[in-house]
């Protein structure tokens, strides 16, 4: 029913074969990996994928992304089959970093088995959590769920957030959060070692050359990227990205409340009469 009413169709890219898959930072959203996506991209890789573009440019994304997760969890968040067919939404990125497709690091590796694996992640889990709640937490809150009814685009928007917050931490991220961030590497961790799979365990303080050291690329002459700070940048980068469908989605409720009020009117005088 839902989408029969918020219809959406995910997209279908293909891959051209001169620029395969290179780069896959698989760490949870707010362990630096807004600054990896600046990083890989002054490295040289092109089309970096983080969950901005599913949020600015590229929303048709959350019709991949969303039923894949529904069929995870409905799984207990076991690494799903092969056949997923990643290339008809990452086709044209060169490299993957931030969540949804950070949910899908073993599926990823799976589908992608020459591509270098980064495991981003924040030395201290207190703080990460705390990141988290400061932000993701904030921005998706009861307000964006009901505009969410509103508009097609921040309705799957809004399922693609859900369905993270609530199906990868287990449904309530307050109390599990943290014991899901931490299976969430051992998990990689254990399949990079059955796999014998060489990567890099990396922090945003690690900065440049343990990364360039392990993507074979030269340290640029410039700091490392700080992108997506928790002091309020991260909100306001989230309101500008959904700046029209938010407005989109405030019209369309002052339209549903005018012909309620309306509707409500004309039966009230008939009734009356």
């Amino acid at each position: 029913m839902e989408r029969l009413v918020y219809s959406m169709q995910p997209p279908a890219r293909r891959r051209d074969l001169q620029k395969p898959m290179q780069v896959l930072c698989l760490g949870l959203s707010r362990s630096g990996t807004d600054s990896l996506r600046n990083a890989l991209t002054i490295l040289g890789y092109d089309n970096v994928y983080h969950g901005f573009v599913i949020t600015s440019s590229q929303r048709e994304d959350c019709a991949f992304w969303v039923p894949l997760m529904r069929q995870k969890y409905a799984r207990q968040k076991e690494t799903l089959p092969p056949g997923i067919d990643f290339d008809s939404v990452l086709a044209e990125c060169e490299a993957v970093t931030d969540g949804p497709a950070n949910v899908f690091g073993e599926e990823l590796m799976a589908y992608y088995p020459d591509a270098r694996v980064v495991l981003n992640r924040r030395k201290d889990v207190d703080a990460w959590y705390a990141s988290m709640r400061r932000t993701c937490l904030q921005v998706f809150g009861w307000p964006m769920w009901v505009m969410s009814w509103f508009d097609t685009e921040l309705c799957w928007l809004w399922w693609n957030f859900w369905e993270v917050m609530l199906g990868y931490y287990c449904g309530d991220f307050e109390r599990y959060g943290k014991q899901v961030a931490v299976e969430h590497y051992e998990k990689l961790e254990r399949s990079l070692a059955q796999q014998k799979r060489d990567y890099l365990e990396w922090t945003v303080e690690d900065g440049w050359e343990p990364l360039c050291r392990f993507l074979g690329k030269p340290v640029p002459g410039m700091p490392f990227p700080d992108g997506n700070k928790g002091s309020g940048q991260f909100q306001d980068n989230m309101q500008e990205a959904t700046r029209d469908m938010v407005t989109n989605a405030i019209r369309n409720l002052g339209i549903t409340v005018v012909g309620l009020t309306a509707v409500g009117v004309g039966v009230y005088y008939r009734l009356s009469s």
